[in-house]
């Protein structure tokens, strides 16, 4: 199998302005094809910088990936340098300046020298069609059987041109024989946990490799086997899903909130949320689905405890005599958000966020989250543990999925 490096240029990757993604969706891609990432470079936007590492990779590596670099700005040089790498011009593709004339042009901007730049090219490269941003990608394919491709840096760019080209590419000409891969989605588990679960069902991952990787609210457990080994896997997969019970929500890499839309739609139904400590969390995270117009009616941030009255018809007494951050408070935002905004459903979340505003009774990191539908309503807490961020991403993960255990009774 050839050996992947991956560059990755630009500034605000090494100041911590902008989050170098790049490197995990490659490797997502090319899992599934039986390769993976050898190394990974870093580099600032210095033309001489990236052209000494991409003499270097080509020296090291069979296929070298660069992103970044590629756009008309004055510290886009990715293309020279590569340029100077390789000993060889740039020259203007006249299907690409086509091109950026008709994108500028629709979008009311000019055609400026800088913007133009974008249709300079390797010569003898192929030009790889950007069909979400202006400036195009290109692959080269050198001596002794190396490729070299540019990549534009946007995220959004860089995943289609991922889709696009360099995945069909390698499957074509590179892949080697892929793993199998098991993964499961799960919330409500840690570490830990599983750990324990599945040596209670007799677990021996044998020849297999069994990875986690935890993000706040969810845990993706993954299962992979040799290419050979397809009943051992499926042996391995029966005693894994055994043990995650129902605390795994997905056989699949899908967000919960996708998972519980479309239970919802499947049953003809919708949710509402009410929420306090998570604020609007839980309703970004549905929004974020395609079509939730079909399943989600809306939600209410009822941060001051006069708007759980007004807005969500918390009685009074029960925030005198509980306070918010409580099982009834949480029971009756649920059932209001269900009443008020006419759902099958409804969720509520409601605690301490931190860093400050915590007591001993209900410390920080405390949270109630509940379901309602026409039967009554259900609360369950928890305490959750890091900064305020996290704590959100928790309480909004177990809200979204009390609900879809509620709809797996």
């Amino acid at each position: 199998m050839p050996r992947v490096e991956f560059i990755a240029t630009g500034s605000e990757l090494l100041i911590g302005r902008s989050l170098n993604t790049h490197v995990r969706r490659l490797a997502e891609a090319l899992v599934p094809l039986g390769l993976q990432v050898a190394r990974e470079t870093t580099l600032p936007d210095d033309r001489s910088a990236i052209a000494a590492e991409l003499r270097a990779a080509l020296v090291r590596s069979q296929v070298v990936l660069v992103s970044g670099g590629l756009g008309p700005t004055c510290d886009d040089v990715t293309r020279e340098a590569a340029a100077d790498a390789l000993g060889c011009a740039l020259v203007e593709d006249a299907a690409t300046l086509d091109r950026l004339r008709v994108r500028y042009l629709a979008s009311g901007h000019e055609l400026t020298p800088g913007r133009r730049r974008q249709a300079l090219v390797l010569e003898g490269a192929a030009v790889l069609v950007n069909r979400v941003g202006s400036a195009p990608g290109q692959r080269a394919d050198l001596e002794g059987g190396r490729v070299l491709f540019l990549l534009p840096g946007p995220p959004a760019e860089f995943q289609a041109m991922l889709e696009d080209h360099v995945t069909p590419w390698l499957r074509r000409h590179a892949g080697g024989l892929a793993p199998i891969v098991h993964v499961w989605m799960v919330c409500g588990l840690v570490e830990g946990e599983i750990i324990e679960r599945l040596k209670e069902v007799g677990f021996d991952p044998g020849p297999l490799e069994l990875a986690y990787c935890a993000s706040p609210g969810q845990l993706e457990v993954r299962l992979t086997a040799p290419p050979d080994h397809k009943a051992g896997m499926a042996r391995a997969a029966d005693l894994v899903r055994a043990a995650l019970g129902e605390h795994a929500y997905s056989e699949t890499r899908e967000d919960l909130a996708a998972v519980v839309g479309r239970m919802l739609q499947h049953r003809g139904m919708t949710v509402a949320v009410a929420e306090s400590c998570t604020g609007g969390l839980i309703g970004q995270k549905i929004t974020s689905v395609p079509g939730s117009s079909a399943w989600f009616r809306g939600g209410v941030v009822a941060y001051a405890n006069d708007l759980k009255t007004r807005l969500l018809e918390v009685p009074g007494e029960l925030l005198a005599a509980h306070g918010a951050v409580s099982e009834p408070v949480a029971r009756a935002m649920a059932e209001g958000a269900r009443r008020r905004l006419d759902a099958d459903f409804g969720i509520s979340t409601t605690g301490v966020a931190g860093p400050d505003g915590g007591t001993p009774d209900k410390p920080v990191g405390l949270v109630w989250w509940a379901v309602a539908d026409r039967e009554g309503s259900r609360a369950l807490s928890r305490r959750f543990f890091g900064d305020r961020a996290t704590i959100r991403e928790w309480a909004a993960q177990m809200a979204l999925d009390a609900l879809r255990r509620r709809l797996i009774r």
